[in-house]
């Protein structure tokens, strides 16, 4: 993970969201569904958390779910298809499977993960009302 300056990591518990989101802890995600190799990305995690808690709550009522990426117009559509979920990737026409309730743990689990690595390693994060609003909103899809 890229890890923030001194003088970003002192202001973590009033520093915006959209600092959080776009400017901050950025790393490397795999992807990997059943049907296609797995794929690296390096992403901003909170912005790659929020993207995922979204897709999980339209995928939950029966909508398509999206993954868009700040720094880049690629995307992933998270379609339901019965008890699976077709995913489908912008730059590649092979379409990956993954069951609903195992995409629904795995970004239950993900976010969980996330947040607490990111609050153990940087205490005053847990303080700033992103790292809540995150929380709630895991919390609530699951």
């Amino acid at each position: 993970m890229h890890e923030p300056t001194e003088k970003q990591i002192e202001k973590l518990d009033s520093t915006s969201e959209m600092n959080l989101r776009y400017s901050l802890f950025e790393t490397k995600v795999t992807l990997d569904p059943e049907g296609f190799e797995a794929e690296f990305f390096q992403v901003p995690l909170v912005d790659f958390m929020y993207c995922l808690v979204l897709s999980a709550c339209a995928v939950r009522e029966g909508d398509s779910g999206r993954i868009s990426f700040t720094e880049s117009d690629v995307l992933i559509n998270i379609v339901p298809d019965g008890p699976e979920l077709k995913i489908l990737r912008s730059w590649a026409p092979a379409p990956g499977r993954c069951g609903k309730g195992e995409f629904l743990a795995a970004v239950s689990r993900f976010v969980t993960d996330g947040l607490e690595f990111l609050a153990v390693k940087y205490p005053a994060f847990r303080n700033n009302p992103t790292f809540q609003k995150l929380t709630d909103m895991n919390a609530e899809r699951a």
